[in-house]
């Protein structure tokens, strides 16, 4: 953008110039700088006019007679001047060709400045090319006022400062500046062109404030005389944030320490979520008035600050230990499990799932351990033994051509199922309300299942001694919700699904409440 303006800038110099030109015409020394404005969003040109009256008005008066702003003060300029078209023309070899023009034309500085508004505020962007050497340099601000916002580019490329210079009587006032604590007189700073508003404080004096709008390099100087007191107020107040009044003018908040004229006086504390404090002092002359009060808050508030001190004491404990008591069942009647015991020609034999009972629960005790950080963690170990309580009836594949006399014409048979569960390193996420956790985990389980043949009634010894196994790898996720009764203990209940990787035991529907301690 900036070198298409500056070539439509050259266009229109050219043009202004006489064709032809010797080299020799040049100006002896560039000495001016070329400001130019554009709008930096459509529909802004308005913005323009009042960017080069305000240029013009901010510029110092030591430098303003070599300044040209705006494309009707460059139409004045290069009235009568004759430019140096030997480089752009080819006739000489110029290291910046169009610097070299411009410089000719006495014009040693050229700075495109982009004004626009949006919902921020007037928003300036500056870029200055100097002729000669091609040096550039940037700037950018943007503020709600637009003095302000176009000032503080300009700093950027002239010396605008003013100097300020404060000494109150007596000494040692503490200094504002538009609001904000810069030091204690006598004090000495630089601010930026344009309206300022200076206050001073001092204990038992009255403050005093001064809005003055200062010019470019202005030398302004302050002698504020700090009129003492015969009373002084001195105001604690809790809690952070709280705001203080005397007779309905805010003069403060937390703490306030000044003078004040004696008599009655109606002081104010207050602030949301809390119940104001309001109190009718009557200040004696030569006397201090001291006030120190916390805000009793309401019963919302109450409640609130109960719930954030509870949370933040319940995600200080980040590590946990957890025993829980479980409901698992299985969502499906697979199970494909081979005898323990492999002699016999029993290798080849497959229990083929679960034919009853069809709810297929299991019972067990869990345990496990983990980490949390403010809102994720890992349950580092866990671990569950699940056993049924009833007798299952499961299905027996055995193949033609095994001869052991034992599993012959066998289909089925009656076992209880006991298993055993393993999981690490799963990784959570928690939410924090008050005393109560919420989680979820998802993660990956070692399932292991054995089966141990009961007695059907026949008198016939156990087919398969050593029962038969099973092992699979399941997906699982977790939810769990944890209320903390008392410190770290707290109780859990929680719900976890599981899904067979390796399809030799049916996924996992499991129910579980428990008790634990967080550290």
């Amino acid at each position: 953008m900036f070198v298409a303006s500056l070539l439509s800038v050259s266009l229109a110099l050219v043009a202004s110039a006489t064709p032809g030109a010797a080299p020799e015409t040049r100006a002896e020394a560039p000495a001016h700088t070329l400001w130019l404005v554009q709008p930096m969003y459509p529909g802004q040109d308005a913005l323009v006019k009042r960017t080069e009256d305000g240029i013009v008005a901010l510029l110092p008066g030591d430098v303003k007679p070599r300044q040209v702003v705006g494309v009707g003060a460059l139409a004045t300029h290069l009235q009568g001047k004759v430019g140096d078209l030997g480089c752009l023309a080819g006739g000489a070899r110029c290291r910046e060709p169009l610097g070299t023009y411009l410089a000719s034309l006495g014009l040693e500085r050229v700075v495109l400045v982009r004004v626009g508004q949006d919902d921020a505020g007037y928003r300036f962007r500056a870029v200055s090319v100097r002729s000669e050497s091609g040096a550039r340099a940037e700037a950018e601000t943007s503020n709600p006022a637009f003095e302000k916002a176009l000032a503080g580019v300009l700093v950027k490329f002239l010396s605008l400062n003013a100097v300020v210079e404060a000494v109150s009587e007596p000494a040692g006032a503490t200094v504002f500046i538009d609001g904000v604590k810069m030091g204690v007189t006598p004090y000495a700073t630089e601010v930026l062109p344009g309206e300022h508003t200076f206050r001073f404080e001092l204990a038992s004096h009255l403050p005093k404030e001064e809005t003055r709008v200062v010019g470019s390099r202005e030398q302004v100087k302050l002698r504020p005389a700090l009129e003492k007191v015969p009373a002084r107020l001195v105001v604690k107040a809790l809690p952070e944030g709280t705001e203080i009044s005397v007779d309905g003018k805010v003069v403060g908040k937390d703490a306030v320490d000044q003078g004040i004229q004696p008599g009655s006086r109606t002081l104010r504390l207050s602030r949301e979520g809390y119940e104001p404090h309001e109190v009718q002092a009557d200040i004696a002359p030569g006397a201090t008035y001291t006030l120190e009060q916390e805000l009793k808050p309401t019963s919302m508030q109450a409640f609130k600050l109960a719930m954030k001190r509870r949370q933040e004491a319940t995600m200080a404990r980040q590590s946990y230990l957890e025993a829980a008591y479980e409901f698992t069942s299985l969502t499906s009647d697979t199970l494909t499990a081979q005898p323990v015991k492999t002699e016999g020609g029993l290798s080849d034999v497959r229990g083929n799932g679960v034919r009853a009972p069809g709810s297929r629960r299991l019972r067990g005790l869990g345990l496990e351990y983990g980490r949390y950080g403010q809102y994720f963690g890992v349950m580092l170990v866990g671990a569950t033994w699940y056993s049924t309580g009833d007798v299952w009836t499961m299905g027996v594949n055995v193949p033609q051509d095994v001869q052991n006399p034992n599993v012959a014409g066998l289909t089925q048979v009656s076992a209880k199922v006991q298993m055993l569960s393993l999981r690490a390193l799963q990784p959570q996420l928690r939410y924090v309300l008050g005393p109560v956790s919420f989680a979820i985990q998802a993660g990956l389980d070692v399932k292991g299942a054995l089966a141990k043949e009961e007695d059907d009634g026949s008198g016939d010894s156990p087919r398969f001694e050593d029962g038969l196994y099973a092992l699979d790898l399941h997906a699982s996720g977790q939810a769990t919700a944890r209320i903390f009764v008392y410190e770290g203990l707290y109780a859990s209940v929680a719900y976890q699904r599981g899904f067979s990787l390796l399809s030799k035991i049916a996924g996992t529907s499991n129910f579980r409440g428990g008790v634990g301690y967080a550290f």
